[in-house]
């Protein structure tokens, strides 16, 4: 009798601590774009996670100076803003903790700018000087 209300116990302790942390988890999935989670694992599997990377992130608000002091405990240096899409460099440890600040909708790794057209890289743009 002892062993089934232990048990009972248990399993009312376990399930609410299981839900919390099994939907936790999912959420920050989904803000962080599927090609930096996968940066991420790279530099994880190859012990580089100290290393800074760029990525672009989405706020929810107009970030204040407490906002600013949050990231820069965590070693997130904000290089430019326009509105609420913020430019950033940090550690690559450090970005399922921005995930996990309220205030950030999504989170996306810097892109390079390739040219795909052909006509594009043949013809290069050529500066002249200026006739006075």
């Amino acid at each position: 009798m002892k062993t089934s209300k232990i048990a009972l116990y248990l399993l009312f302790i376990i399930i609410p601590v299981f839900l919390f942390y099994g939907c936790k988890e999912p959420e920050l999935g989904k803000k962080v774009d599927p090609g930096l989670k996968l940066k991420i694992q790279n530099l994880h599997k190859a012990s580089k996670l100290d290393q800074n990377i760029t990525v672009l992130f989405k706020a929810n608000e107009p970030l204040t100076d407490l906002h600013h002091s949050v990231l820069t405990q965590k070693k997130i240096k904000i290089k430019a803003s326009i509105g609420h899409i913020h430019t950033a460099i940090m550690p690559a440890s450090a970005i399922y903790d921005l995930a996990k600040m309220k205030f950030i909708d999504s989170i996306q790794g810097s892109k390079k700018f390739e040219a795909h057209s052909s006509d594009s890289l043949q013809n290069k743009p050529q500066f002249k000087e200026l006739k006075k």
